[in-house]
């Protein structure tokens, strides 16, 4: 018998939005790839996934070599918070002083 697939529930905050739509189509489709790939709990090498220093409270995805995704996951969600060039992945090292999921 298959193994039945989990997925988790998705948002996607007011941020990712805005910064997946200035990604070209091709960064678009393999920032895809990697979304449904933490929906569906599925993880490879490739992604690279790890908590975001010092605090740990975020984690980030590879996407390609200078894109991350930015996400949470708790309680069965996975929050989407934004998509960022690697070098600017330090700025979510600590917790929000407000969350960024307030309008969801």
């Amino acid at each position: 018998m298959a193994r039945q697939q989990t997925f988790l529930a998705a948002k996607w905050s007011d941020r990712w939005q805005a910064s997946y739509a200035r990604l070209s189509a091709d960064r678009q489709a393999a920032c895809d790839k990697v979304a449904i790939a933490l929906i569906k709990q599925e993880s490879s090498p490739g992604l690279r996934i790890k908590p975001i220093q010092p605090r740990k409270y975020y984690r980030e995805a590879r996407i390609t070599s200078g894109d991350r995704i930015v996400f949470r996951i708790e309680s069965g969600t996975v929050f989407f918070v934004d998509v960022v060039k690697h070098d600017d992945i330090s700025r979510y090292g600590r917790p929000p002083t407000r969350p960024s999921f307030a309008k969801l």
